[in-house]
């Protein structure tokens, strides 16, 4: 329940002094620790000030619950679907040109590609996992600010990692004309090309739209794209960003941490979490000095909370390959499980696994560009390729057939499940009661550190990032992997709590 709709409810002076800021006019920004009431305080400012207004959500689910807890005032909705309409109504594309998604499939269909494409640098990709690579190259390209397609939306994925700057930079080339003429092609209203969300909402904000409202409030802006963040910069209205620079965790999909790039004349910080204890804000603030973040985080004295061994709800992991190995864990020992967002992606990468066996082109962004199964092994054994190696060693111990079976076996209902299992990625948002971090977060890290001198220091942060999601997920209590713990210097508060003491 949130704080606001109790008739108890006391704001904390940070919150009274958000809503002073608010009220003097001009941008603000207003950073919000993990579980410090965001969104009670948005529901302030708006109370505040009765003039029409815009709530801009992360996703579908936020504005539709949005919409039952803000002022009639105040139009809650997404980026896409005011984009939507703006762009049906005005250019009077079929609605299946927007709605319908960009497949490889659907580029092969459109464009005649030969079986197996040699490019200058030496590259050479058979005609669906090229396909895949254009897929996602327009990908980049929408989420960005620019207005034409270019060498910089090439993903560098795959084998592609493995490939020098000078030789990547010509592969790149040829792929970007590509990338213009299928950007044109979706363009077109009598093409069989679908632009899909991404393609309106590059349209709509390169038409340069005006929002109708006095102000905006735009929620969780650190995951705000290029694309959007330039729409917001050209508006002449009121705007509220309201995020946490910590827990900018999107790079790798073309999110920037918007929340250091806007202008604002107020800004103001809410530390006071109603999620957890202090003994789980301790730790979190601890992660946060690293990160550069001055003030603590403070978390609710009413909570009773630990760091230590605990039986979790939920068990969350840096990567897919993790996930995996902990869904064959919990089914092991004959706990009901699920993952968050469901296993379609899990089973795709897999399904991509034995198609690469059997010496056919992947089309999954770990496994595009290697010539069959020995091809990708030999490549995780290379520096380069040591975010595939998690991978490669679950599929050499458990096979990947194996491992299909038992995600079918996965509950599709998260409420049936004794125990949730996700990437910290997918957990950003939400909230268990006993949460058990993998240890491969003290892979991230040991990785960041084998990078380039030039590298190391953003990776690090990257992974401090990721640490500080996941952990700041428990209400309870938490545990941290050993070495993670060590790392950052957090003792474990207490070794027991309500007797749940059992690891997974």
């Amino acid at each position: 329940m949130l704080q606001s709709d109790t008739p108890s409810f006391q704001p904390v002076a940070e919150q009274r002094l958000a809503v002073e800021l608010f009220l003097a006019g001009g941008n603000l920004r207003i950073d919000a620790y993990a579980g410090a009431g965001k969104t009670t305080t948005l529901k302030m400012l708006a109370g505040s000030k009765p003039s029409p207004a815009l709530y801009l959500a992360f996703n579908r689910s936020i504005a539709s619950e949005a919409r039952g807890r803000f002022p009639a005032h105040v139009k809650c909705a997404t980026t896409h679907s005011i984009a939507f309409r703006a762009v049906r109504r005005s250019l009077g594309y079929p609605e299946w040109k927007l709605t319908e998604g960009l497949t490889p499939n659907l580029i092969l269909q459109a464009f005649r590609l030969p079986e197996e494409i040699t490019f200058h640098s030496g590259v050479v990709l058979e005609q669906k996992s090229y396909a895949a690579v254009l897929r996602d190259g327009l990908k980049l390209f929408l989420q960005s600010r620019d207005a034409a397609p270019s060498t910089l939306h090439v993903p560098r994925y795959g084998a592609f990692e493995r490939l020098g700057s000078e030789q990547f930079e010509s592969f790149a080339k040829q792929v970007a004309e590509h990338l213009g003429y299928l950007w044109s092609n979706m363009l077109d209203r009598s093409k069989g090309l679908p632009l899909g969300h991404d393609g309106y909402l590059k349209l709509w904000a390169l038409s340069n739209p005006h929002a109708q409202a006095d102000y905006i409030m735009v929620d969780e802006a650190q995951d705000l794209n290029p694309v959007l963040l330039e729409v917001l910069n050209r508006s002449e209205c009121q705007i509220v960003y309201v995020g946490d620079a910590n827990q900018q965790i999107y790079e790798w999909r073309g999110a920037v941490n918007a929340m250091d790039q806007v202008q604002t004349r107020h800004r103001c910080l809410l530390s006071q979490s109603f999620r957890f204890g202090p003994e789980i804000a301790a730790a979190a603030t601890i992660v946060l000095r690293t990160l550069g973040s001055r003030e603590p985080l403070r978390g609710s004295s009413s909570v009773p909370s630990h760091i230590g061994r605990v039986k979790p709800d939920a068990i969350l992991a840096r990567s897919n390959a993790a996930v995996m190995s902990n869904v064959l864990r919990c089914l092991a020992r004959n706990l009901r499980c699920a993952v968050v967002g469901g296993t379609k992606d899990l089973e795709r990468v897999l399904t991509d696994v034995q198609r690469v066996k059997q010496n056919q082109p992947g089309q999954s962004p770990e496994l595009i560009g290697f010539q069959g199964w020995k091809d990708v092994m030999s490549f995780s054994n290379r520096p380069e390729g040591e975010g595939l190696r998690p991978l490669v060693n679950l599929v050499q111990e458990h096979d990947e057939t194996r491992i299909l079976g038992a995600l079918s076996k996965c509950e599709s209902d998260e409420s049936t499940a004794q125990v949730i299992c996700s990437t910290a990625h997918r957990s950003k948002g939400r909230e268990r009661d006993y949460v058990y971090l993998d240890p491969d977060f003290e892979a991230g890290f040991l990785r960041a550190k084998r990078l380039g001198s030039a590298e190391v220091a953003k990776a690090t942060a990257s992974e401090a990032r990721l640490l500080y999601v996941a952990a700041t997920r428990a209400k309870l209590g938490v545990q941290l992997p050993r070495e993670v713990a060590k790392r950052f210097g957090i003792r474990n508060t207490t070794t027991e709590i309500l007797g749940r003491t059992l690891q997974p």
